[in-house]
């Protein structure tokens, strides 16, 4: 950095295989020890921490190797090439931390790094701002030193995953600690393990102290964009108010003005999601689930009724979705068609022409809905016989078909193909259509059926996003156009006598 030399980096560019072989060696000694290894298990997460600390080294390694091919390096004045030099040496004292163990000592090291970043950026930011003169090749410098540090922090999140698992990094480590404490009075270690990562990249993980007795989880840890974080604690809020019953209560939040992601610890609720029911081919307890489901969907929705019509805008939900959709699968919805010379809407078409008929079919009432009520939001305590609702972000007043179409549509798309099995989904959701067609009936909602067809429209094409599968995509999409389009040919006088093919629609 001070004297840049060809020879010395010809002898820097020249020792490049033996990072190269590092790496090979720790890939193969951890393919090799995973496989022995309880997936997600202590062992495991300290196994994959290492591969992937010997990557970001590589990177790290690669990074500096950068600095010997750039001829902008000797143009800068000695007083700057000596400042960058001083943080090169900083970089390079924080990678004698990086030494992965058994022990907690992985976590003391990672949080001595995470300290040392910020002080490393702002003599960084010092030696740019002073270095006015050489600006424009020191930029070159600058965004070098700048990748490094990002490494370093990455480097600090794996050194933290190695005992707590990929849930815990240095920007929540605090947080998670914070709760755990406080949910005991003993100053004990805890433990993280996740349980999910969604598709948006929020993660889910259960949270107990190390002295908390084996296999009991003491809360759950949500992680996720600031927005959405709020949104779930004004949710709760929501249920907590009109029907506590259902609603999760929440331990301790974290959301600052500015931050991108937010927190927050929710009690552990005891049971399981409907959707690993299903998937387990555990029938008895799904319809015991249905029926609690059911008692619970009619007292909430009795409790919650106000006489202010609701009005969803499914079509605009979908208008919305669908560049998403056809990201996925760019051919399914299909433009115009001719028909032995019979010439049928495209898609786009339909949702144009449904927009203003959803107008007209407004719900003559309003609930409090959850605004995401798949199969994985839904647990059932078999002991209690008991239902909760999670994730809770999207609950609103709103058309209570909102929330049954959703709850179909998902039940409907779970990746089980066999007759038998889909058989039982079919009766799972033909009991859900008549317990709710009931509640309609005794609420004279006349256009119950033409908005059920519309909701349920949009949940199956917009479902096509996560299906990746073509074929089965294409049934969700051929159901979507369908439902649609007999929408379009309903005259006023037609639409209250209109029932959904329930059969027809759900049945393979």
């Amino acid at each position: 950095m001070t004297q840049p030399s060809e020879s010395v980096s010809r002898r820097l560019i020249n020792r490049k295989g033996y990072r190269s072989t590092l790496v090979e060696k720790v890939e193969l000694a951890v393919a090799m020890d995973v496989q022995r290894r309880k997936v997600d298990g202590q062992g495991f997460q300290q196994s994959k921490s290492l591969e992937r600390l010997a990557r970001l080294l590589d990177q790290l390694g690669q990074s500096c190797l950068e600095f010997t091919a750039i001829k902008a390096l000797k143009q800068l004045p000695d007083k700057s090439r000596k400042e960058y030099a001083k943080l090169i040496r900083l970089v390079g004292k924080s990678l004698k931390l990086v030494i992965i163990n058994t022990d907690d000592a992985n976590t003391r090291q990672g949080l001595k790094i995470g300290r040392r970043i910020p002080k490393i950026t702002a003599r960084l930011t010092t030696a740019f701002e002073q270095d006015a003169s050489g600006m424009r090749n020191s930029s070159v410098v600058d965004f070098q030193l700048h990748r490094m540090i990002h490494l370093l922090a990455e480097l600090a999140d794996a050194l933290l995953a190695a005992n707590f698992g990929p849930a815990v990094r240095l920007q929540n480590y605090k947080q998670l600690k914070n709760a755990a404490h406080a949910m005991t009075a003993q100053n004990d270690d805890f433990t993280v393990e996740r349980l999910a990562l969604t598709r948006s990249g929020s993660t889910i993980a259960t949270l107990r102290a190390e002295h908390a007795a084996s296999g009991k989880m003491m809360a759950v840890y949500k992680e996720g964009e600031s927005q959405k974080v709020i949104e779930e604690l004004y949710g709760v809020d929501q249920w907590k108010r009109v029907y506590p019953k259902v609603a999760p209560t929440v331990l301790s939040h974290h959301v600052e003005q500015g931050d991108e992601l937010g927190s927050m610890v929710i009690e552990h609720l005891p049971g399981r999601t409907l959707e690993s029911l299903l998937l387990n081919g555990q029938w008895k307890s799904a319809k015991q689930l249905a029926h609690t489901l059911q008692r619970t969907l009619r007292k909430i929705w009795k409790t919650s009724l106000t006489n202010e019509p609701a009005q969803p805008e499914y079509m605009q939900q979908l208008r919305k979705r669908m560049p998403e959709t056809r990201h996925t699968h760019p051919t399914l919805f299909h433009t115009h068609q001719t028909i032995c010379e019979l010439l049928r809407p495209s898609f786009d078409e339909l949702i144009d022409r449904v927009e203003p008929l959803e107008h007209q079919l407004r719900a003559p009432f309003s609930v409090l809905i959850h605004g995401d009520f798949n199969v994985d939001n839904l647990i059932y305590d078999e002991l209690k016989n008991r239902i909760y609702f999670i994730d809770l972000h999207r609950a609103s007043y709103s058309d209570y078909v909102q929330d049954l179409s959703v709850l179909m549509a998902s039940i409907y798309r779970l990746p089980i193909m066999d007759a038998a099995p889909r058989a039982e989904l079919m009766g799972l959701i033909r009991q859900l259509y008549q317990f709710a067609r009931r509640f309609a009936k005794e609420n004279n909602d006349v256009s119950f059926d033409a908005r059920l067809a519309i909701a349920l429209g949009r949940s199956f094409a917009t479902s096509t996003r996560f299906i990746y599968d073509k074929l089965f995509a294409n049934r969700l999409a051929l159901r979507a156009s369908y439902l649609l389009e007999a929408i379009t040919l309903l005259t006023p006088e037609k639409i209250e006598k209109y029932r959904l093919p329930l059969e027809d629609i759900f049945s393979d």
